[in-house]
């Protein structure tokens, strides 16, 4: 299995689309930057105090937006303007469902 710093280097691919992001009770609509098979990008949505660490669950739409497929993942970095995140398992890219 690839080690974290391993699957932060996968080839990012530039990907326009939302994410739904929900910790907790909480949820945040983003706009996603990249995806790898590894983790995302996206813009930090305001209002959201996602810090490195954090789990959290990932929503990825697909049949405009009428399936959605659950990524767990963990917030690998965050800042001012942007959020990273690594997922538990590798996924396709996009992910979709199996």
């Amino acid at each position: 299995m690839p080690t974290a710093a391993e699957r932060r280097d996968d080839e990012r691919v530039p990907f326009a689309s939302r994410v739904m992001i929900v910790r907790g009770e909480c949820a945040w609509f983003a706009q996603l930057l990249d995806l790898s098979t590894g983790g995302c990008g996206v813009f930090r949505p305001e209002g959201c105090p996602l810090a490195e660490d954090e789990l959290v669950r990932l929503f990825f739409y697909q049949d405009d937006g009428v399936v959605a497929v659950n990524v767990p993942a963990r917030v690998a970095r965050a800042d001012e303007h942007r959020v990273g995140f690594e997922y538990h398992d590798p996924q396709l890219v996009p992910p979709t469902r199996a």
